[in-house]
């Protein structure tokens, strides 16, 4: 036989597993899409039996994973130069604290991501805009992307700013910060937390949006909680206890009230009264 023909025929055995490989594939991606969609369907009437309204439309289409970091300690005296505006001097204060100081104030930041920092009256005035613009945009000297928690004043006319810090536009819901302002100038940041380091992808295996519904009313029954209905689901994360992870999460809204919902272990925790997400 001539080697032309034996080519063909080897072309066309070819063409034909490769066709046969992406039917199995094709067949088999529709499979378990069929079986996902399924699977919604029960954890959606199963909510439904227990007398628990949630619309479909609030559920996300997909989830999030988990990442991981490490402590960037260049990057931290770079903020702090960024957000004093100058040269700042280096106190490592133990534990893995570390405070810089300069002209306008100083910063201190530990290994967990807590950082605090206290300024000179009059270096950070407000100059015609309002407390709420002036805290994200201090914030930002830190690479801080951050979004507006509440903002309230005190009699004594005191303005306190509550902001939750955002990766990649997505709340970490437990990355917050206090900037407080007396006589239109900034004077503090209290009960910071932030990123430590900048996240890369991390282990583990998120869970699935109809085992999520499932475990959020197990969660509930263990908790000895009770709703009528899921008003809202936002994703974001929390970090790890080291402040080395971030955490998937689905932050839940509900009639009576909210919860944290693990995307990795399942857990359903309550959210403390003050803990907010707008």
């Amino acid at each position: 036989m001539e080697w032309s023909k034996i080519k063909t025929i080897v072309l066309i055995i070819l063409l034909l597993t490769n066709l046969s490989l992406l039917t199995f594939v094709l067949r088999r991606d529709f499979q378990d899409r069929a079986a996902q969609t399924q699977a919604l369907e029960n954890a959606l009437e199963f909510l439904n039996d227990k007398k628990v309204e949630v619309d479909r439309a609030l559920l996300p289409k997909q989830t999030l994973s988990p990442m991981k970091m490490e402590r960037d300690r260049e990057q931290e005296s770079q903020l702090a130069a960024a957000l004093l505006g100058g040269d700042v001097t280096e106190q490592a204060r133990g534990g893995e604290v570390y405070r810089y100081s300069g002209s306008a104030g100083s910063v201190q930041f530990h290994r967990d991501g807590v950082f605090q920092a206290a300024f000179v009256q009059g270096a950070f005035p407000l100059e015609g805009v309002s407390p709420e613009e002036h805290a994200v945009a201090t914030l930002a000297k830190l690479d801080y992307q951050a979004q507006v928690v509440s903002a309230t004043t005190d009699e004594s006319g005191k303005v306190t700013v509550v902001l939750r810090q955002l990766w990649q536009d997505t709340p970490v819901f437990d990355c917050q910060v206090t900037l407080t302002y007396a006589q239109d100038c900034l004077i503090s940041m209290t009960g910071g937390r932030r990123l430590v380091g900048e996240p890369t992808s991390g282990t583990g295996k998120v869970i699935s949006v109809p085992t999520a519904l499932f475990r959020f009313y197990q969660g509930m029954n263990t908790l000895g909680d009770v709703c009528r209905t899921i008003q809202e689901i936002q994703q974001g994360y929390v970090t790890g206890s080291g402040g080395e992870s971030l955490t998937p999460v689905w932050y839940i809204s509900t009639d009576t009230r909210d919860y944290l919902l693990d995307m990795v272990t399942g857990e359903l925790s309550r959210v403390e009264s003050g803990e907010q997400t707008t």
